[in-house]
């Protein structure tokens, strides 16, 4: 049983380098570390099956979009050992799957700590922070993968967490200058929470333009504004006022340009949301 117990405890420092190392031909059937391997390579180039590259999902960071057949195929196994070993790697927390009728998101679970964004425990081990978890979740909800009332858990979960933190690290004083401190803390909290769902409900909201066509726009930009930067940079700032807050507080500009930069709203919605899918970090 004390082994056991060991076993499960023991965490392992493994990167690709490694995986590259292990990987062996054995025959034409893939060994179990042979097909990890694969999946490994698959979500860090962002593998689609050929097929499956006007499906709908956009991928995101470490994820790959295959389907069980193909996998079968390519390791030469039966359909339903690749669901096994599917099955076994999410039981074991390496992988989370987003399934479709005919195919399945793989997303693999990586520990990618850093300084800054890794705490350490008694015995040197890295593990993942709260703060880390957090993120990924809103990552899944923006992209729908997540319900509202799933991340509302998450936020509530993570907000009683973070205050019993807070509570734990501060210092021992007096009971009022305590309930202050606490108060405050809760609120600073509260508002960076609040802030970042914001902007995590915006980053949802213009992925919806993802699929739309930017071409009108970048013809704004070429024909309408001469290739001129400089007037490309005032009418982005008006056709983004425009999205935001309504045609009525644009200023600056005639009621005919206001017109045409309205027009240009859901072309300019596509560029944006196109740019986040290259770059997830930008706005």
């Amino acid at each position: 049983m004390t082994k056991d117990k060991n076993r499960c405890a023991n965490q392992i420092l493994a990167d690709m380098e490694l995986f590259d190392f292990l990987k062996e031909k054995v025959g034409e059937r893939k060994t179990k570390t042979g097909a990890y391997h694969d999946l490994l390579e698959k979500c860090v180039a962002g593998f689609v099956v050929p097929f499956l590259k006007n499906h709908e999902y956009v991928l995101q960071a470490d994820q790959c979009h295959v389907t069980i057949s193909d996998l079968a195929s390519e390791w030469h196994w039966h359909r339903a050992t690749v669901r096994t070993f599917l099955d076994k790697l999410e039981d074991m927390g390496h992988i989370y799957r987003t399934r479709f009728a005919k195919s399945v998101v793989i997303t693999m679970v990586f520990n990618k700590t850093g300084i800054g964004n890794s705490t350490t425990t008694y015995n040197g081990q890295a593990e993942i922070r709260p703060a880390d978890e957090f993120d990924a979740a809103l990552s899944k909800w923006i992209t729908g993968n997540l319900t509202d009332s799933q991340m509302g858990d998450i936020c509530e979960q993570y907000y009683v967490s973070r205050l019993k933190e807070i509570a734990d690290n501060s210092p021992v004083g007096g009971s009022g200058s305590q309930t202050s401190s606490k108060d405050k803390s809760a609120d600073e909290l509260t508002r960076t929470l609040v802030q970042r769902i914001a902007v995590a409900g915006l980053k949802r909201t213009i992925r919806n333009s993802r699929f739309d066509n930017p071409t009108a726009f970048i013809d704004f930009f070429h024909f309408e504004l001469g290739d001129d930067w400089s007037s490309l940079l005032a009418a982005s700032k008006m056709t983004a006022k425009i999205i935001l807050d309504g045609e009525s507080e644009v200023t600056g500009a005639s009621s005919d340009e206001i017109e045409i930069l309205a027009t240009l709203k859901e072309p300019f919605k596509a560029l944006w949301a196109k740019c986040r899918e290259d770059d997830s970090d930008l706005l």
